[in-house]
């Protein structure tokens, strides 16, 4: 059976301590038809020579190597604007794939052609290779959660955000076709936008075998400072901001219509008003950060009609304005950061709690036991009162009695 071209796309930048085992394992794929397109985006240490090398060595790989740092979405666009397979694969140039990986996932793509899009599970390693699931059981389970379809897919992205890993992802050319490139504007949510805009059009599927090793190291958990936050956050807004620019009035109400602030909307002007006020609470479902909602509305309130609308079927009027208005706009890192240690503590504390009912109802069965037996003492001694009382009123204990004094 002649094998499909799969074109595989890795960016890097200064990784020399990890690009080799990438190239590696990318070479040794037991698929063989594969177009390898590297892109060093300016790397300052050994990376260039050491991507040279392995091109030296081997014809598949097709190097790009850049003079000058443009960032990911820039590099990644330049190598994608290469490919010239029927499927596409994208690899960071510090993670590890497993030799049967592309194998694998063309094998479960030919016999699930409805999806266009296939993730693998995965496996968290260290700068070791070791593989660090149980310390980075958040990570795990988030990197390996899924949702029951598109539907989920979409309104997962809107209310928490992307939980997919672009290694692990080997997709069809038509995606590319279609979709395109990174928006340039984003630098820590590239795939997140990527996503939103392929889950619009195509369906994913999931092949859950571990055959993809994302690596986390420390360099990466300690990147993550005020600024890199703050960026990530105003990312995500924006995406979400222009979440249903595109999006028809059919996939809308499909998708979000249980979150309607009226159920029966369906013209094209109330299902504006629906998605600014989907934005008033875009985080998690709750309006802790209505901007986006707020300048929607906003807008909308400048068409008379569309203000009479507001009025008549959502009793929303610039008085109803004005009480978002006073809200804060903006949230915060540090509010961020409490929500999700919240988010954290409370299913330890909903445990904690079911641990105490539990207790408290092993301790009052004990108790209701306790109180039961004294219960049966109590008339057990009174049982034997009333017996020594009949036997003391008798002739022969009278009779005892007299005889020992």
């Amino acid at each position: 059976m002649e094998q499909s071209l799969i074109s595989v796309v890795m960016v890097n930048y200064n990784h020399e301590d990890f690009i080799g085992r990438a190239i590696e394992s990318v070479l040794g794929q037991t698929w063989k038809n594969l177009e390898f397109i590297i892109v060093d985006d300016g790397s300052t240490d050994a990376s260039p020579e050491i991507i040279r090398q392995y091109a030296d060595r081997d014809p598949r790989i097709r190097p790009y190597l850049q003079k000058e740092n443009n960032h990911i979405s820039y590099v990644t666009n330049l190598g994608l604007s290469k490919v010239t397979g029927s499927y596409v694969a994208r690899i960071d140039s510090d993670d590890i794939w497993c030799p049967e990986k592309l194998e694998r996932q063309v094998q479960y793509m030919e016999a699930h052609p409805e999806g266009a899009l296939c993730f693998t599970k995965l496996d968290i390693i260290n700068e070791k290779e070791e593989i660090v699931n149980d310390s980075m059981m958040v990570f795990y389970q988030m990197y390996n959660s899924r949702q029951e379809d598109r539907r989920g897919w979409i309104r997962h992205f809107f209310f928490y955000g992307n939980s997919l890993i672009q290694s692990t992802l080997l997709m069809k050319r038509e995606v590319v076709d279609r979709i395109g490139g990174f928006n340039l504007a984003y630098l820590q949510s590239h795939d997140f936008d990527y996503f939103v805009r392929a889950i619009r059009h195509f369906d994913f599927i999931f092949l859950e075998e571990p055959l993809t090793k994302y690596r986390r190291t420390e360099n990466q958990n300690s990147a993550w400072d005020e600024a890199t936050t703050r960026r990530f956050l105003n990312e995500h807004m924006n995406i979400r901001y222009h979440y249903f620019d595109d999006m028809s009035d059919e996939i809308f109400t499909e998708v979000f219509q249980e979150d309607f602030v009226k159920k029966d909307s369906k013209s094209h002007e109330e299902l504006l008003c629906e998605q600014a006020f989907l934005l008033c609470r875009c985080i998690r479902g709750e309006d802790i950060n209505p901007v986006l909602g707020a300048k929607k509305l906003l807008d909308i309130m400048q068409d008379p009609d569309m203000l009479v609308l507001l009025k008549e079927k959502y009793q929303f009027t610039p008085k109803t304005f004005y009480d978002i208005s006073i809200k804060p706009m903006f949230t915060t890192d540090s509010i961020m950061c409490e929500l999700e240690y919240l988010k954290r503590l409370r299913p330890m504390l909903e445990e904690r709690v079911e641990g105490l009912v539990a207790a408290n109802e092993t301790l009052n069965r004990q108790v209701g036991e306790t109180n039961k037996k004294m219960k049966e003492l109590t008339e057990e001694n009174q049982r034997l009162k009333e017996t020594i009382h009949q036997i003391e009123q008798t002739k022969t204990w009278k009779l005892r009695k007299l005889i020992k004094h």
